[in-house]
């Protein structure tokens, strides 16, 4: 069986790196997103004006949920890390008092 080895100071770092990957899929969702918007009516009276309306409406939510989940990913890798050193303490200072009574 292999051993499982948490850094909490990794889980610190990865959660950084998926935090700014939530906050760097705003910009072009967006820009999509309002793209989709403008030339829907900008071709107003065409046969895909109305898809790409619709495109831009019913894509939002799911996106913006998408957005919030990825940096609710970081907050859990926070959240481990912090848990990780928490009970790695705990150990060490339960086993440093067992020594401590023989």
């Amino acid at each position: 069986m292999a051993d499982v080895n948490v850094v909490p100071q990794e889980l610190h770092a990865s959660a950084q790196v998926v935090r700014g990957l939530a906050e760097e899929l705003g910009t072009p969702v967006q820009a999509a997103l309002t793209s989709a918007t403008t030339t829907s009516g900008q071709l107003a009276g065409w046969s895909v004006a109305a898809g790409l309306g619709r495109l831009g409406s019913s894509w939002s939510a799911p996106l913006a949920a998408l957005q919030r989940r990825i940096a609710a990913t970081g907050t859990n890798l926070d959240a481990n890390a912090d848990a990780h050193s928490h009970n790695e303490q705990a150990v060490a200072g339960a086993w440093a008092r067992q020594g401590a009574k023989q």
